[in-house]
């Protein structure tokens, strides 16, 4: 899976360290027009997603939730959240 960085403007360090330092709440988030998207966490830093993955069904983004680690490579993250196209949660793995 192509995960991408959050915020997409912190590419090079969120890829080499697998984490991002920026702490800007995300706000809303929705997956494109008939998808989902995934959001992975970082424990410690929860206000915002590390980094993302759409897809096209809700079967994948709710497996993506239950088994992150099988699906984010060297992803440093912890938990995952899907949202569909209207901002509404379909998937969770948040530990709380």
């Amino acid at each position: 899976m192509d995960w991408i960085p959050w915020p997409t403007q912190d590419t090079t360090l969120a890829k080499r360290a697998g984490v991002s330092f920026d702490r800007t709440p995300a706000g809303p988030i929705c997956g494109l027009a008939g998808g989902f998207r995934v959001c992975a966490y970082h424990i410690d830093f929860d206000e915002r997603p590390t980094c993302f993955v759409d897809v096209a069904t809700r079967a994948l983004a709710e497996a993506i939730c239950l088994d992150l680690q099988a699906h984010c490579g060297s992803w440093n993250v912890d938990y995952a959240i899907a949202w569909d196209e209207h901002g509404l949660v379909v998937g969770s793995g948040r530990p709380y």
